[in-house]
């Protein structure tokens, strides 16, 4: 942080957060009390753990990464405003070997804060961050739509994320707008069918 460069993380803006972890909790136990499969209820009970204990990295910009890229005689723009990382270090000590094994997310504070207040945007990224996480059955959902697992498991962090805005109270046409032209990534797969049925709509 250095001697003189302001905090990211400050008193209101980690208030702030704390609201928005608690108001998702309460959603999402309602989402997992209305559940009525067990499947449902195991994956909402995996994103409540999510929320609670994943710690949030927050670096000072409003992206992680912008990519330019060319296909089809057409330029693209990649940019990545969140990521759930997984790290797995291996350490020895003598004849002894210990794995550590580290969950964190990361995320922009220009993207996610104004101010002192969550934006809109990155609540809905904090939503999708939130929903990595291991998932059962993941593998077979996306065999089933001809997806690459990396595919499913982005698709499914949107379905929970949409799922979990809207019984936030957030408006249907604001979380639709949030997920417009993500559909990209997933090629053939009818994406935007996907997010009505999550949203309800």
């Amino acid at each position: 942080m250095g001697f003189f460069k302001k905090r990211i993380l400050t008193k209101k803006r980690k208030k702030a957060l704390d609201t928005f972890r608690n108001t998702a909790i309460k959603a999402l136990e309602e989402l997992k009390g209305g559940s009525k499969d067990s499947l449902s209820k195991q994956i909402y009970a995996g994103m409540i753990q999510n929320v609670k204990h994943t710690p949030i990295k927050f670096f000072p910009r409003r992206s992680l990464r912008e990519t330019i890229f060319s296909g089809g005689g057409r330029v693209f723009a990649s940019v990545v405003k969140g990521e759930h990382v997984n790290q797995i270090k291996i350490f020895q000590k003598g004849n002894q070997m210990f794995v550590v094994k580290s969950d964190f997310i990361n995320l922009p504070a220009g993207h996610v804060f104004k101010g002192d207040k969550l934006t809109i945007d990155g609540i809905f990224t904090l939503c999708h961050e939130y929903g990595h996480f291991p998932k059962p059955a993941l593998a077979g959902f996306a065999a089933a739509h001809a997806m690459s697992y990396e595919q499913g498991e982005e698709l499914f962090a949107d379905i929970l994320s949409a799922k979990l805005a809207v019984k936030m109270g957030y408006p249907k046409d604001k979380v639709l707008d949030h997920f417009s032209g993500r559909g990209i990534v997933y090629g053939r797969v009818p994406y935007r069918a996907f997010i009505l049925k999550a949203i309800g709509k």
